[in-house]
């Protein structure tokens, strides 16, 4: 007889403590399987003294007045990111959810750790794990996504595009010569908020902070479909942007049927290359012409790339979109503090000791520069679809609220078990489709 078929696991109850202490079988299949921690439905933690070597492990000293205090900040901001954007609970279903007092007015953060661990029939074990998967996510935040000099970083990045936005009696035009492209506007994203990089995370499958690629972006909005692929040559043949430091599986297309563009573009490089203006414009005019009667296409590659990208994305919002990776030089300030020091130390005669402690800050391979790549996320719409981005179900607002929804579902799914009353997926909105979780 087959040892798998024969062998049957000891009787449990799988929602005991003790048998999720004992036979840890989610936690094991968590770490195997690489998915999100926040995802899963409970901890096997017994007492504060377990919690205290678990919260050292994760990276956090309670008896360091510094690392209590910082556990303290993240915790807080977690109860008030929840009050703030879930406490009237789901879109689909509005209900007011209350943080029990208990633990809103928590007094040793290992209780938390504690209750997250108890039955996963009380509210209090469901709340306990809902802050911690947005305390998980903060520390994620605060403890990835520092980038020293992110205002140099910026400025050296945009500056590639600000440089080659020209504006011309009420026109902005994306370049200069018979490449240039006319757009309808130019938009910068120079930072997201911080509840904005939690919400973030918090739809992201694998909640991993380092991937987030839309820090910094540039929208391009067109007049028409057809310059929409002239936006793209221009950046492309101008160096504007560096096709080698693509990010792959950050492109998506929900506005271009390729197949269709490829002989309308090699039609236009003929045309262009040939130098007659005249002949130029003409193309572009009738092009454009004969694309604004040409509905945007309705494959099903589209459609897939669409819901494959990012699912709180509406299905009617239709662009073109990748992340590049640009590399950043920066004047390195230890290299110079440290220089200016020794010029001023040498002035009293350096001893040995003084002299040793200069190469040890200086370092073996001290630098003058760092060198560090950083993602930009463009995107290229036409001027259709940016207006419809504005209102209905492809605005920001509403690509906002699914967000919410998602996150909402994502962080309090213990309560929404333990209470199908106020459980959303009971009642979907049609034009939410709102995965189980």
């Amino acid at each position: 007889m087959d040892y798998f078929q024969s062998f049957q696991p000891p009787e449990h109850d799988p929602n005991s403590w003790q048998t999720r202490r004992d036979f840890s079988w989610d936690i094991l299949r968590f770490i195997i399987e690489g998915n999100s921690p926040i995802d899963i439905q409970a901890l096997t933690i017994a007492d504060r003294s377990e919690a205290h070597r678990f919260l050292l492990s994760y990276g956090y000293n309670l008896n360091d007045p510094q690392d209590r205090n910082t556990l303290e900040d993240i915790f807080n901001e977690s109860v008030r990111f929840i009050k703030t954007y879930f406490s009237r609970g789901h879109s689909a279903r509005p209900s007011y959810l209350a943080i029990p007092s208990e633990i809103e007015r928590l007094n040793d953060l290992r209780d938390l750790l504690v209750w997250a661990s108890g039955p996963r029939s009380r509210d209090q074990q469901a709340w306990a794990c809902a802050i911690l998967r947005i305390m998980h996510t903060i520390h994620h935040i605060d403890n990835t996504m520092r980038v020293e000099f992110f205002y140099q970083i910026k400025q050296q990045i945009l500056s590639r595009f600000k440089t080659n936005i020209v504006e011309k009696d009420g026109q902005v035009i994306l370049g200069t010569g018979p490449l240039s492209v006319p757009l309808y506007g130019i938009f910068y994203k120079e930072e997201k908020t911080r509840d904005s990089l939690i919400f973030k995370l918090l739809h992201k499958p694998k909640n991993v902070a380092e991937k987030i690629h839309d820090r910094l972006g540039v929208k391009l909005v067109t007049h028409n479909r057809l310059d929409v692929i002239r936006a793209l040559y221009y950046l492309y043949s101008r160096n504007i942007i560096t096709f080698a430091n693509l990010t792959p599986g950050r492109s998506r297309n929900t506005l271009l049927d390729m197949q269709k563009f490829e002989p309308i573009f090699k039609e236009m490089f003929r045309c262009f290359s040939v130098g007659d203006e005249e002949a130029q414009k003409e193309f572009l005019e009738k092009t454009a012409a004969r694309l604004k009667d040409i509905p945007p296409e309705e494959d099903s590659k589209l459609t897939a790339n669409r819901a494959q990208y990012n699912p709180s994305s509406s299905s009617d919002y239709q662009s073109l979109q990748f992340t590049v990776q640009q590399l950043v030089k920066l004047e390195n300030p230890g290299f110079f503090k440290t220089r200016r020091m020794r010029v001023q130390l040498e002035k009293y005669h350096l001893g040995p000791d003084l002299e040793g402690l200069l190469q040890e800050l200086e370092g073996p391979g001290a630098e003058k520069e760092v060198r560090l790549l950083f993602p930009l996320e463009v995107q290229i719409i036409d001027k259709d679809n940016y207006l419809q981005s504005i209102e209905g179900t492809a605005s920001h607002e509403a690509y906002k609220q699914r967000q919410q929804d998602l996150a909402c579902l994502r962080v309090l799914a213990g309560l929404f078990a333990l209470h199908p009353e106020i459980d959303p997926r009971v009642k979907q909105s049609e034009n939410l489709s709102l995965p189980l979780l």
